[in-house]
């Protein structure tokens, strides 16, 4: 199961961790069908087993109980679809802003290995950019950011 190898993950990283206490099935299956997405892999343990998560100062979107306005996933991923220039296209899910309007994204269009693409929408390289593969997983992608929280 991904959520233990995202467990692990977690313990590795010596700076300051808070999450939820994860996400119902009927929280994440609402947001599935907001969004047109089917979570599958490390990503849909993540959600389950935490729901939201804070690095350090990194900020994952998520769903649950006692999440901030600007970390909710369903939230992020219509606004940045609807009000943002370039829209998002609707398979990518934003689940990491990286400070500067750009966002890391599932890529849902197809599943790899039972695990969703991580891949950079950059928001100023307009709707028809060449997206550039970040991780393939989400696992693979917390375990990235870790270690350069840590260098």
């Amino acid at each position: 199961m991904s959520a233990e190898v995202i467990r692990t993950i977690l313990q590795d990283f010596p700076g300051e961790i808070e999450h939820g206490p994860g996400a119902s099935a009927d929280e994440i299956a609402s947001c599935e069908r907001e969004l047109g997405a089917h979570f599958v892999g490390s990503f849909a343990d993540y959600l389950q087993a935490y729901g939201w998560l804070r690095v350090g100062a990194n900020d994952i979107y998520g769903l649950g109980a006692k999440i901030q306005l600007w970390c909710r996933l369903k939230e992020m991923t219509l606004s940045e679809r609807t009000e943002m220039y370039p829209p998002m296209p609707p398979y990518l899910i934003a689940f990491y802003n990286d400070g500067f309007g750009n966002h890391h994204c599932l890529d849902v269009r197809d599943v790899v290995d039972d695990e969703h693409r991580v891949v950079f929408w950059n928001h100023e390289a307009g709707p028809d950019q060449h997206l550039q593969l970040v991780a393939n997983s989400f696992a693979d992608w917390l375990r990235e950011l870790i270690a350069v929280e840590q260098s």
